[in-house]
């Protein structure tokens, strides 16, 4: 895992500050032009696919198995006009390859400046099962010369956006987020336009999700504030049904006006992001169910900026990578979107993790934090779990992006819970409920289950 930016290029990241006064580009209501699909040769090389699934730039992904699950993947390449300077940049798609079991459903996400594609890695157990369609866009420049041409250059030679001023590292908002955020809106019009010669072409898109984690979970609130009122269909509805913003922070109240949002943040996040700024705050808001507020705000107690679970080292001796579980919740979540999207089905709301004024979280005995959305892994806990490790001068920047977990010992095992079995059945009790609350899957509750069966009796 390569190191990302400064630690406080990664906090302007997150804790998105909005631009004063109207959106630059609010008013642009055209629609890209598309060429392909642009076959793969051994002249041209393969296509762009994400340096990870996470977050934090990675050594790039392999080629899923597409066809195991009965799907495509297709690049095109997009073009227009963005305040009067052309634009020519890639459009990675991947839908069932009988258009039949398509769902009408399409999630669209910018390529994160750091090249991942977390939506993509969210949801890649939920696109394929529901029939839906997913798209990513190279809409961020800084995505586009850094990560996408890079990868390959020949194949992308002719790609370009208009170069504006950017924030550090290319990043944060700025005209250049603007450019992006015209180019999402041109694309969803493309998409919902349903062309003949479309990406989706021969069946009918009818839903658009955007989402995205920490550096685009902030072009995701940040589109939401500023594109998203103007973002219109011809008949006057929204492009986008639906909003995800994961691991980033508003510094404004979140309004998805009449679309559908789910914000979801993990305990790391805040520790994250305050390490980073310690007078920050961040703003909060309440559940709503109205048709023109549906918002929804998860906070997942433990889960850690990035996870780690399956790791068995870190950087430092003596040291346990967090267990727990993060991606499963956030799937969750998305499938809460989705049937909210399509369904009008209302999402289950979720308790705030409990904090002072000043952001320090309230803890129980075993050190793990209090409220939020809860799990065994904490309410039954053989651990306890900091969701975002302590960084020192000469560490990794990716350190506090990390959770790590201190296990008890055997004896205090033997005192809470008496005997193994006793403990696998509180444990397995507290899987149960939160497949009843619909925080995770049965299919995953059954997974941990199994898991927390195999491993070494205390």
């Amino acid at each position: 895992m390569r190191e990302m930016r400064t630690f406080r290029a990664l906090h302007v990241i997150a804790v998105t500050i909005f631009l004063c006064g109207a959106p630059l580009f609010a008013k642009s209501a055209s629609i890209s032009q598309i060429s392909g699909p642009i076959a793969v040769t051994a002249e041209s090389g393969e296509s762009y696919r994400g340096s990870n699934e996470q977050p934090v730039p990675g050594p790039g992904l392999p080629m899923p198995d597409l066809e195991r699950v009965g799907y495509v993947q297709e690049e095109f390449v997009i073009s227009g006009t963005v305040a009067g300077k052309p634009y020519r940049t890639s459009l990675l798609l991947r839908r069932p390859t009988d258009l039949k079991r398509f769902s009408g459903l399409v999630g669209v996400e910018t390529i994160h400046a750091g090249g991942a594609i977390p939506f993509w890695g969210v949801g890649r157990e939920v696109w394929a099962v529901g029939g839906h369609g997913w798209v990513a866009v190279a809409s961020q420049r800084a995505a586009l010369e850094n990560r996408v041409k890079k990868f390959n250059p020949a194949r992308y030679a002719s790609l370009y956006i208009p170069e504006a001023p950017a924030g550090p590292n290319g990043m944060a908002a700025s005209p250049q987020d603007a450019i992006s955020q015209a180019i999402m809106t041109q694309v969803g019009m493309l998409l919902k336009s349903n062309r003949k010669a479309g990406p989706f072409a021969g069946t009918k898109v009818r839903y658009l999700l955007m989402g995205g984690s920490s550096q685009t979970g902030g072009t995701t609130l940040r589109y939401i504030q500023q594109s998203h009122a103007a973002a219109r269909l011809p008949n006057g509805k929204p492009i986008y049904d639906g909003y995800m913003p994961m691991e980033a922070f508003s510094a404004t109240r979140i309004d998805g006006g009449d679309a559908a949002v789910i914000h979801a943040v993990g305990e790391g996040d805040f520790a994250l992001f305050r390490a980073g700024n310690p007078q920050i705050r961040f703003a909060a808001r309440e559940d709503a169910d109205a048709p023109k507020d549906r918002f929804r705000e998860y906070q997942f107690a433990a889960a850690s900026h990035v996870p780690t679970r399956g790791r068995t080292s870190t950087d430092r001796q003596g040291e346990y990578p967090s267990q727990f579980p993060t991606q499963p919740f956030y799937k969750m979540a998305l499938l809460h979107l989705i049937d909210w999207v399509t369904q009008g089905t209302m999402p289950p709301r979720g308790l705030r993790l409990e904090q002072s004024a000043d952001g320090v979280m309230h803890r129980d005995e075993h050190g793990n934090v209090k409220g939020g959305i809860r799990s065994p892994w904490v309410d039954v806990p053989s651990a306890r779990i900091i969701a975002a490790a302590p960084i020192a001068p000469g560490d990794p920047n990716t350190r506090a992006q990390q959770g790590l977990q201190e296990n008890f010992s055997p004896a205090k095992l033997t005192a809470l819970y008496g005997t193994r079995d006793a403990y696998l059945a509180r444990f397995y009790a507290g899987l149960d409920a939160l497949v009843a609350a619909r925080w995770i899957t049965a299919a995953d509750g059954a997974r941990y289950k199994a898991e927390e069966a195999a491993k070494p009796p205390f």
